[in-house]
């Protein structure tokens, strides 16, 4: 009875170890074919955004996607083909019918050929084969045919910003107009034609037309918003009104403003005067002098000398501030999570005007402190720079209203074509030049941030949630001495100890079975 229940038990436990096999496979294969994604990660990193979904109810005609991805690639190139099929899937049932796309095998040479007349480039990729190594021509790229226009995506890397890829250039597609940001010149501004930015300019111009604007003669009438970036020189005072006349129409005008100039040699600061400082009086805002140090702050590298020797440590450095305190509402700073400020002063207001109402899109951390000394050199105590002085401070803000009600102004009608529409217009003000440098452009979030500015000054807003997606900030919160040790010692021994727990516990149960057995074997 005994040998006729231990058959028993194995035909039974062979059998549902096969049906529970089988349904596995049979949802894998039904998950293949179907699209179901259910969500539930933070702000919805794994599907798409309301700002893709707007852009797809906005569809007029059918979109059509043609995707050139070669088949059969190893990892994680195979792995991102299917990634992206799966989120063109969910694009389709957005847009209610009206995206289609296709997934093209280049492998077939007409197919090829379609791919590089399209100008999509092609990749040599490494393939390890069961019994042969070689180097294969591969496409991994995209067209998007609209109402007789088309964009391409000539190379698809990764899938990091893949949604973003895909979205503005169906927003280019769609757009009836692209809007132009006009980028003043003539007192050592950042402007579209420096070289040093010509990765941010490069991004930028994928979505917005851009044009140097000298303020020696009236803004053009094609221009939709004015940014000054970084000025080192002074602005002349007719200059100066017609950049009151500009907020007067209703407009927007952007400021990323820096008081002093760092030598990262010395590491020393020395005081620069753009002479804006009177227009902004007028609107009731004021920036420091000194620099904001916080003891939330980026990490930087230093080189020791040590005899023969040199070594290099990593090191909080509190004069690039990182920002978590940002403003959840607005629309240029909801999706991000954390941006470092390098060098920044900060923006207080002493008397807004009536009608005038100031938003601070970024504080710092309460353990902030404004420092005006020369010195700005790495390793210092945050005792040594504590002060008085303590945050948390604004570093960037949005001041909106009437502003040709409460900023006096000489401006006529020659200096502005459109003089007659005032309205609500908006000072946008960063309190560092440096937010985009080259030295920091390696921070995702800094460039996000300039982006989703620039194109909230055109009140477009369909990209901002998009953009800001995946720029995720999760630091470990620090734990007192006593804690950490007892979190490491209990990881190091708990899972050892729980595996002797468990066998442990299967013998004892093992021997409690057989037992049984036998117990109703001698009573039979």
């Amino acid at each position: 009875m005994e040998a006729r229940m231990r058959r028993s038990a194995l035909i039974f436990s062979w059998t549902g170890c096969a049906v529970l096999l089988s349904a596995l496979a049979a949802a894998n294969l039904l998950a293949y074919q179907l699209f179901l994604r259910a969500d539930f990660s933070a702000n919805g990193a794994y599907s798409i955004s309301p700002g893709t979904k707007a852009l797809l109810r906005g569809l007029q005609d059918t979109l059509t996607v043609k995707v050139y991805y070669t088949t059969r690639l190893p990892p994680p190139y195979g792995l991102d083909r299917q990634y992206l099929k799966d989120l063109l899937s969910e694009y389709k049932s957005a847009s209610r019918g009206r995206l289609r796309f296709e997934m093209l095998d280049p492998d077939q040479e007409k197919r090829r050929n379609e791919a590089l007349a399209a100008g999509i480039a092609p990749l040599q990729l490494s393939v390890m084969g069961r019994d042969k190594f070689e180097v294969k021509q591969s496409f991994m790229g995209m067209v998007f045919l609209y109402k007789g226009k088309t964009e391409v995506m000539p190379v698809i890397n990764g899938t990091a910003d893949l949604e973003y890829d895909i979205s503005r250039r169906i927003k280019k597609l769609t757009s009836a107009k692209v809007r132009t940001i006009g980028f003043v010149t003539g007192h050592g501004e950042v402007a579209p034609d420096d070289s040093a930015y010509a990765q941010v300019f490069a991004q930028i111009r994928e979505q917005l037309d851009t044009q140097t604007v000298s303020l020696a003669k009236p803004v053009p009438a094609g221009v939709d918003a004015l940014w000054i970036w970084a000025p080192t020189a002074r602005f002349q005072p007719a200059e100066l009104e017609r950049l009151k006349a500009w907020l007067g129409m209703g407009k927007t005008l952007g400021l990323l403003l820096s008081r002093r100039e760092v030598d990262f040699r010395s590491f020393r600061a020395r005081p620069q005067d753009p002479g804006l400082e009177p227009l902004l009086a007028q609107c009731g805002l004021e920036l420091s002098d000194g620099f904001v140090a916080d003891a939330q702050s980026e990490k930087i590298q230093m080189e020791s000398a040590y005899g023969m020797f040199r070594a290099v440590s990593v090191v909080d450095y509190p004069f690039i501030p990182l920002v978590t305190d940002l403003d959840r509402e607005h629309p240029a700073v909801r999706g991000l999570d954390a941006v470092s400020f390098p060098f920044a002063h900060a923006v207080r207001t002493t008397a807004v005007r009536p009608g005038l109402a100031y938003t601070s899109l970024a504080y710092s951390s309460p353990h902030s402190w404004l420092r005006s000394d020369e010195s700005v050199a790495p390793g210092r105590s945050l005792e040594e720079l504590s002060n008085r002085d303590v945050g948390p401070f604004s570093l960037a803000g949005v001041l909106s209203g009437d502003f040709s009600k409460v900023i006096p102004t000489t401006w006529t009608a020659t200096d502005a074509p459109a003089a007659a529409a005032h309205g609500p217009g908006n000072l946008i003000i960063v309190g560092t030049g440096k937010l985009a440098q080259p030295q920091f452009i390696g921070k995702q979030a800094n460039l996000a941030l300039v982006m989703n500015l620039l194109e909230w000054s055109l009140q477009d807003e369909s990209l901002l949630t998009i953009r800001s997606k995946g720029k995720t900030y999760r630091p470990l919160r620090p734990l007192p001495g006593l804690a950490a040790l007892l979190i490491k010692y209990a990881m190091i021994f708990f899972l050892p100890l729980a595996l002797l727990a468990a066998g442990f516990g299967l013998n004892a149960r093992r021997k409690r079975e057989r037992r049984r057995l036998a117990q109703n074997f001698d009573e039979a």
